[in-house]
């Protein structure tokens, strides 16, 4: 690793702390770190599902130049992707999954799925807005609580 690619890697290291300090960010479940495109890849996979869907949230809303979307995989779980970047320029990718049991929702065959008042197409990448996605974390919390899962807070 060169001096210059080391230095980079430093820079990105200690915004990525400050940011997370400074702004009460949780901590993710994995990050990657790129110091030759000088991006950081964010993912929350731990905790319950509205858990992982807020943790993304509290993240998109200390960035700037957001974009969300959503995906529902063949598999029965919804990804939901931000691009960001935070007032230094360094680029975020942030991820969340859940399954859509964890959502309540029991599916049967290949169609379109309907969570609470969202129509989903399998293998569908769509952009979403922050209030969609709250919606989700509304409806797990409160399968969550129907179902006695964990400890959940607000978002």
């Amino acid at each position: 690793m060169s001096s210059n690619s080391s230095r980079s890697l430093d820079r990105i290291i200690r915004t990525l702390r400050s940011l997370m300090r400074t702004s009460g960010l949780p901590r993710p479940d994995r990050v990657v770190i790129s110091a030759r495109s000088g991006s950081v890849q964010v993912e929350f996979s731990a905790g319950t599902a509205p858990d992982r869907l807020a943790a993304l949230l509290l993240w998109v809303v200390c960035l700037d130049g957001v974009t969300l979307t959503w995906n529902l995989r063949t598999d029965r779980v919804l990804t939901v992707a931000a691009t960001a970047r935070n007032r230094a320029g360094l680029e975020f990718g942030l991820t969340a999954s859940v399954g859509l049991a964890e959502l309540g929702v029991v599916v049967a065959g290949q169609s379109a799925v309907k969570v609470g008042p969202f129509r989903l197409v399998p293998s569908v990448v769509e952009p979403v807005t922050f209030e969609e996605v709250s919606r989700l974390v509304h409806l797990g919390r409160a399968v969550a609580r129907r179902q006695g899962v964990g400890h959940v807070e607000a978002a």
